[in-house]
């Protein structure tokens, strides 16, 4: 995890008490009050407007959610409080994979589709061979039937469907591709109810149904003719009337398929064929009049798209999946950006997905479903998109649940066992969390790391601090004055007020991937090669939370790169104690590996930390958290 980043956190310190005693009680210190007695050596003096600056050390782990696999011995995140360790780093991922579902179907299923309901998992099925459809409720891993019809009408009879969402309620879309029957059901939690019937007159057709301004229209693609219609379905007290088309688009191939979606309040196509599998196109439509027109037609491509390509729009965003024939699944957002639609790496599956399986994608909140179906076994999964996930190379590696963690991979329930226990201790050392944003791609779209932010603030409130960095200086959620840099004092403010020391405080470092700010990943830092747009002031966000900081992180492996006696001293032992020494430098430090100095601050960061040499080390390094002048600081 090497990285370059500024806390000029040159005194602060403080960070992350190494196991130093001083949590709980300010230091003692005597001032002789007689003039004719010799006060003796010149006492040392708590932080105030004549604060000493002096050197920091503080215990820490590497990954310190892996407690102790691999042979590490990190314990969990309450021993590590308990016993000192004021430095934490957590791996973090923006999504994460829910089995719903691993089941063998034994019913003989044509068709499957997935859905919603007031916060519920639903699955429906159809039989062609006896008209019957069934939905099931998916809850726990299994399967309990909700409703079940069987109608005469579609005995032996092809059906697809499509399900969407409003305000009333969910509405299922039955239709027979081969004739154009198509039936409209209500769904109440527990049963369906017809509430329309007829034939729309179109044959080989492909049909889906969207939401957009709060109104329902129905996509409809006649293979045969080559065209795509977009139809209003009206719902009124009389009844639903399915109305003539509103916009036509003609020239469509049989092999295209096209995802209506809404983005800034306007509507768009994503145009696929299954025949140029990186390839795609989006239209504009002009809903101003009565009759729709196209505004405007931009194509793309993107190595994202791969095997059977399908999308889905889900709380006003149009997720895109790949589903590959091994079972790699990647998942991509569609942003419209300053009229440019680009696709944004959102999702890689950490979990084992079927390989060779008929897959459907499926609307859900904050995220999307994906049905995988091969012979007799079937497998649902939720995407959750934007979830902050702890694990070193996939959400849930490398976590340790056997030991005293959460028995969880979600950071909010880390960091709200971690804010009780700081309101438990008010006058601990501070708390240095370090956050490393995985996959920096997956972040860019909504702009996912202020959900770190977020959940900082909400469970520590008035006790965060900000590391001082140019990225924190642009962050709309961050109020600058809780930006902390090698002038903030330790244990009270300029007015000697303890309240605006950094004892009980957390601070905050967010640090993305370093290929962020490499150009053979970028294009020369332009990932999406624009110029402009959110997306890519979201990527020079990120690069200003990774660049120009002195936070310097070298890895043990190479001693020689600290330039000063900790090199040395590592040098000279095993590499079993220490994993690597994260180096706060002074706000006026030029180097980045000079030798410490006065206002430093550092952090030994062990995967071991209960152990053998790197406790002998900590001992020599304690004397930097004393109150006492250090030599040739001025």
């Amino acid at each position: 995890m090497k990285m370059w980043i500024t806390f000029s956190l040159a005194f602060l310190s403080f960070f992350i008490n190494y196991g130093c005693s001083s949590d709980g009680g300010d230091p003692s210190i005597t001032t002789p009050t007689d003039d004719s007695v010799d006060p003796g050596p010149e006492p040392a003096v708590l932080d105030s407007t004549t604060a000493i600056y002096r050197q920091f050390f503080f215990k820490g782990t590497h990954n310190s959610y892996s407690g102790n696999l691999a042979g590490m011995k990190r314990e969990g995140i309450e021993t590590q409080l308990e016993e000192g360790l004021r430095f934490f780093e957590f791996d973090l991922f923006s999504f994460h994979t829910q089995k719903e579902l691993q089941a063998t179907w034994i019913e003989d299923v044509d068709a499957f589709s997935v859905f919603d309901s007031m916060g519920d998992t639903f699955m429906l099925t159809f039989m062609n061979a006896k008209g019957k459809t069934t939905v099931y409720k998916v809850l726990d891993g299994e399967t309990e039937i909700s409703s079940e019809k069987t109608e005469v009408k579609w005995e032996g009879v092809e059906r697809k469907f499509s399900i969407v969402s409003r305000s009333t309620g969910e509405y299922i879309f039955s239709y027979a591709p081969g004739n154009g029957d198509l039936t409209i059901y209500s769904f109440n939690g527990s049963g369906l109810e017809e509430i329309h019937s007829e034939n729309i007159g179109v044959a080989n057709m492909g049909l889906s149904a969207f939401v957009f301004n709060d109104n329902v229209y129905l996509g409809v693609h006649a293979k045969d003719g080559r065209r795509y219609d977009i139809l209003k379905v009206s719902f009124e007290e009389e009844g639903v009337s399915i109305g003539a088309s509103i916009y036509e688009l003609a020239s469509v191939s049989s092999d295209e398929t096209l995802y209506p979606f809404e983005q800034d309040n306007r509507l768009y196509l994503f145009r696929h064929n299954v025949n140029t599998v990186t390839n795609f196109s989006v239209e504009s439509v002009d809903t101003s009049g009565n009759m729709w027109s196209r505004s405007g037609s931009t194509t793309g491509t993107s190595n994202l798209l791969k095997g059977i390509v399908q999308a889905v729009q889900a709380d006003g965003k149009l997720f895109v999946n790949s589903y590959a024939a091994n079972g790699d699944v990647v998942g991509s957002q569609l942003v419209m950006d300053s009229g440019t639609p680009i696709l944004v790496y959102e999702y890689n599956n950490e979990d084992d997905m079927l390989s060779g399986a008929d897959a459907g994608v499926y609307p859900s909140k904050g995220g999307y479903f994906l049905l995988l179906d091969k012979g007799v076994s079937v497998q649902l999964s939720k995407m959750e998109i934007g979830v902050l996930s702890l694990g070193h190379d996939a959400p849930g590696d490398e976590v340790d649940l056997a030991v005293d963690n959460p028995q969880s991979i979600f950071l909010a329930d880390w960091i709200e066992y971690m804010a009780q226990w700081s309101n438990a201790h008010p006058d601990h050392e501070p708390l240095f969390i370090m956050t490393e944003l995985k996959e920096y791609e997956q972040w860019l779209a909504d702009a996912k790391w202020q959900n770190i932010i977020k959940l900082m603030q909400d469970k520590f409130g008035d006790k965060l601090k900000y590391h001082s960095s140019s990225g924190f200086s642009n962050e709309p959620l961050v109020n600058n004055d809780k930006i902390v840099d090698g002038k903030t004092l330790y244990f009270m403010d300029e007015k000697g007020s303890k309240e605006g020391g950094l004892l009980g405080k957390v601070i905050l470092y967010i640090q993305p991937n370093n290929k962020i700010t490499k150009s053979e990943y970028t294009n020369d830092f332009k990932p999406f090669k624009t110029s402009e747009g959110i997306l890519q002031e979201n990527f020079l966000q990120l690069k200003r939370y990774r660049e120009n900081n002195k936070l310097v992180s070298p890895d043990w492996r190479h001693p020689n790169k600290y330039g000063n006696d900790i090199g040395a001293y590592i040098d000279a032992k095993d590499d079993s104690y220490i994993s690597r020494i994260f180096h706060m430098e002074s706000a006026d430090g030029n180097g980045q590996y000079d030798n410490i100095h006065c206002t430093d601050v550092m952090f030994g960061v062990s995967d071991r930390p209960y152990e053998g040499l790197y406790t002998d080390y900590a001992k020599e390094q304690r004397v930097k958290n004393k109150l006492e002048k250090v030599v040739g600081c001025d």
